[in-house]
């Protein structure tokens, strides 16, 4: 206190002295407020320091000395100070700049104080009583004919932060909020600071009175101060800190303001924040070159759109009027937006840094909405317009534009239905005009809109496709598509996909254009420039059309196709041969996936070669030498990449089998067990063997019977030897699909499945007592979880007899495990395996983990006592888990 006192102090002195008292006060509380001398010592110095040394004293050392005065007051309140703003009051009156600050600290200290939770409600308490007091005082210094703007500012400063006060209520600081308002309007962070502290309130959207008073007083004075602003620096940090403030006020304001609207009439005021939030989103100049805040109304429209069609269910009789002025609304930011969202040109894009091109692709995200907005409440109007502007940019050669009239068709797509299907032909008209160009450079321009329309075309799909005449809609699509398909063109994905997606259901264009398609997708799969994603997409659409003819032309076309891959030329290095081998193993993939008729459908292929083996079943016959001899080494290539190609055949592989007729399946079964008993235990190969191996246990279960269960009592048994592999989850992953999903199939075969699952449950129980892999653990409990289950709901006798045999080891192991760190799910399981035991062997079970460590605890006593309800013994096994991890029972 002498340092700041001594009239010889440097001011850093000063200021050192100030933070250090405020450092005592707050570290020091119990000492400074039990002694009643050092307690009036140090009130006294503080009040006496802001009262006769005002003007001597720094800003830094000012602010100090009230925010200690603050903390002080808060740890006298209420036994050693009873009435502070009173008393506060009276003795700093004279300078009121330095009592709006003490107010204003006493508030904002109170998060940083260090006291026990009771005490600090009970001081909260306190301080909630104060703010009546505070009120009145704050309400005579803005009224203050001569009050200075510093003045009017710490007064604001002071109803921020008792409004920030935890449990504050709003109703009783209604009065004084048109003071605040009138203080800081002409000030843009003061009142931004203002309307984000009101909409952040809980209480704000309950006070219907104060949003009323809110959303005038910004209809009124805050949209002519952002419409100033704007005029002087549209690109203003402090007037979008306003505007983002105001729009948060406007949109928790919404569901009362629509209330007003339909329940009162009052539509006025609705309209008038509408057109406020209107013109902000209208704001001319490119975003974000140019401004920065017309994407900030985006969700109070959003919420608006959301309100009414809630309300519009609710209540039919809403004003047509009203409905009527707001549709005008969203229509007018629709043709707006059809500016703000259009790129520049190319060139002028090129130019723009990365921030500001990613900042307009968020803006365009943004904005999006706006379209389905104005289509919720004028459907056919909205769509008409995007096709009127559509169309004359189109004519007009505006790029630019007609791609943003694309992307929000696309951003509406999704919500169209059969009554749109006039405008929405219209659409496909305008869109059949933009091939692209198939010569002379390339417009990147032209490039982005081919994009966007491709998207339209694939959102759209849905509703062309079940169209009367979608037959004549495709054959008109099909060639703007396949103009796309090409290397020069940069989207050439979106091409594909939207190609496939027409492709896919074998309609009857695509008998019409399926050379054409054979062509073009042939072609571009030839180029080897193009990606090898895009080059087999483009391949799978070759393969929809080959579907649907007779399989021995489609096998003559397939074998072309092969034939071309070159993978035996001589003078390639490995690589090249790695290359290509993996390549044509991927070629048989997605012929694999697309050359199965969908079911239900009637093509040429199936009614001209019923006699005839389907296609894939030809192809994969010819597939299996390439895969025998890749698989066997006669590649040429090293172990690593051999292991690797092992591993793409697993993946064709299991395609193939999911697609083949049930009736082949045990043709090709031999194959597909010989590749598996090898694939399974090589490194590279596991997990895609695995894969394989599930879909085959799904696919050829019910087909081929003994055979499958005597291999998959194989692999178990191998699985039992490999144990320590690092691959032991995925060989789990397997056995817990086979008895989750075929448990009944292979019980029928009594001696493989009695083999398997006698290692499946010695695999668990070693994995639960010894793995630290969380996934293998968690795996391990859920097959004997699913194993407990079956046995007990399809009374599986024999099962049961194993379990019982193998009870103790299990048990100790279950019962050890649990008491260790687990995530939820494992637990859950662990806790069924032990709800099996307790149910079906209480008596033994009982007597064998009284006997371990922790047997005989209160909370095991009580998973006893709920034999009878699982859920329950669930919970109490989770209770016991997490009593064990805290601390031992």
């Amino acid at each position: 206190m002498q340092m700041i006192s001594q009239p010889t102090s440097s001011s850093n002195v000063r200021i050192f002295g100030a933070h250090s008292l405020y450092d005592v006060i707050r570290k020091r509380s119990d000492e400074c407020t039990s002694n009643q001398t050092l307690q009036l010592s140090l009130k006294t110095f503080l009040i006496e320091s802001l009262t006769s040394g005002t003007y001597s004293q720094t800003t830094a050392v000012l602010n100090k000395l009230t925010s200690s005065l603050g903390l002080f007051t808060l740890y006298c309140v209420p036994d050693l100070w009873t009435t502070p703003v009173e008393d506060l009051t009276g003795l700093l009156a004279g300078t009121p700049e330095i009592l709006m600050k003490v107010l204003s600290d006493i508030a904002g200290e109170f998060s940083f104080l260090l006291m026990p939770l009771s005490q600090r409600n009970t001081l909260k308490s306190e301080l909630h009583k104060f703010s009546k007091s505070i009120i009145q005082v704050i309400a005579v210094v803005l009224r203050g004919g001569d009050t200075s703007s510093i003045t009017k500012q710490a007064a604001v400063e002071c109803v921020e932060q008792w409004l920030r006060l935890p449990g504050m209520t709003l109703d009783e600081w209604t009065p004084v909020l048109s003071d605040v308002l009138g203080a800081v309007v002409e000030d843009c962070t003061a009142l931004a600071s203002i309307l984000d502290l009101l909409a952040e309130n809980d209480e704000f959207q309950r006070n219907t009175t104060l949003i009323m008073y809110i959303c005038q007083f910004i209809c009124i004075h805050v949209s002519k101060k952002i419409e100033e602003e704007l005029c002087a620096d549209p690109t203003s940090e402090e007037v979008a800190a306003l505007i983002s403030a105001t729009c948060l006020v406007a949109t928790k304001s919404i569901s009362t303001l629509v209330e007003s609207a339909v329940q009162a009439g009052n539509t006025e005021l609705i309209i008038r924040i509408a057109q406020v939030m209107q013109v902000i989103s209208n704001i001319q100049g490119q975003y974000p070159q140019q401004e920065l805040i017309s994407d900030l109304p985006s969700w109070f429209f959003v919420s608006l759109r959301v309100e009414l069609i809630s309300m519009i269910k609710s209540e039919p009789k809403i004003n047509e009027q009203f409905l009527g002025q707001l549709a005008q609304i969203y229509a007018h930011m629709l043709g707006v937006s059809i500016l703000k969202l259009a790129y520049p040109e190319f060139n002028t894009w090129q130019m723009w840094n990365l921030e500001d091109r990613d900042q307009f692709e968020a803006y365009r995200l943004t904005r999006s909405e706006v379209c389905y907005d104005s289509y919720s409440f004028a459907a056919t109007d909205t769509l008409s317009f995007l096709n009127e502007q559509l169309g004359g940019a189109v004519n007009g050669e505006d790029i630019n534009r007609g791609e943003t009239c694309l992307y929000l068709w696309q951003c509406v797509a999704d919500y169209l239905s059969e009554s749109d299907y006039p405008c929405i032909l219209k659409c496909l008209e305008i869109c059949a005009r933009l091939s692209f160009p198939s010569s002379g450079p390339i417009d990147q321009d032209v490039d982005r809109r081919g994009g966007t329309m491709l998207r339209l075309l694939y959102s759209l799909s849905h509703l062309i496709q079940s169209h009367d005449q979608a037959n004549e809609l495709e054959c008109v699509l099909f060639p703007v598509i396949l103009s796309y398909v090409s290397p020069s063109f940069s989207s050439v994905r979106e091409a594909l996909s939207t190609l496939e997606k027409y492709s896919v259901e074998r309609t009857e264009s695509l008998v019409t254009f399926g050379d054409q398609i054979s062509e073009t997708c042939y072609n571009f799969f030839k180029c080897h420039s193009a990606k090898e994603s895009d080059r087999l997409a483009a391949l799978k659409c070759v393969g929809y059309v080959l579907s649907i003819k007779p399989p021995s032309e489609t096998m003559t076309i397939i074998g072309q196709i092969l034939s071309g891959q070159n993978i035996n030329e001589p003078g390639i290095d490995a690589a090249t041969i790695y290359f290509r081998y993996s390549f044509q193993i991927k070629i048989f993939s997605v012929l694999f996936s697309c050359l199965e008729n969908k079911k239900g459908s009637e093509t040429r292929s199936t009614i001209a070669s019923t006699n005839e083996e389907p296609t894939i079943v030809k192809l994969f016959r010819e597939a299996i030498p390439v895969f025998e001899a890749l698989c066997s080494g006669d590649s040429g290539l090293d172990q690593n990449n051999t292991g690797n190609l092992i591993q793409e055949v697993c993946k064709a592989v299991r395609v193939a089998i999911i697609s083949l007729p049930d009736q082949y399946l045990p043709h090709f079964f031999p194959f597909v067990a010989s590749l598996l008993n090898s694939a399974l235990f090589a490194p590279a190969s596991v997990k895609a063997a695995a894969g394989l191996a599930k879909a085959t246990v799904l696919q050829c279960g019910s087909v081929v019977g003994i055979e499958l269960a005597n291999m998959f009592s194989q692999w178990v048994q191998l699985f039992e030897r490999h144990i320590e592999s690092p691959h032991i989850e995925e060989y789990l992953q397997l056995v817990y699909q086979v008895v989750k999903k075929n448990w009944k199939m292979i019980r029928r075969f009594h001696d493989p499945s009695i083999v398997a699952f006698r290692s499946a449950i010695r695999i668990c129980s070693q994995t639960i007592s010894s793995s630290d892999d969380t996934a293998a653990v968690r795996c391990s409990a859920q097959i004997l979880a699913t194993f407990s289950a079956f046995i007990m709901s399809n009374g599986d006798s024999e099962m049961k007899a194993i379990f019982a045999e193998e009870g103790q080891i299990l048990l100790r192991t279950v019962f050890g495990r649990i008491q260790r760190e687990l995530i939820r799910s494992t637990v859950e399981s662990l806790s069924d395996i032990l709800y099996f035991y307790f149910k079906e062997f209480t008596t033994e079970t009982k007597a064998f983990i009284m006997a371990e460590p922790y047997g005989e605890s209160a909370l095991v006593t009580a998973m006893f006592r709920e034999i009878g309800n699982p859920r329950n013994f669930r919970q109490q096994t989770i209770r016991f888990n997490l009593a064990a991890v805290r601390s031992p029972i």
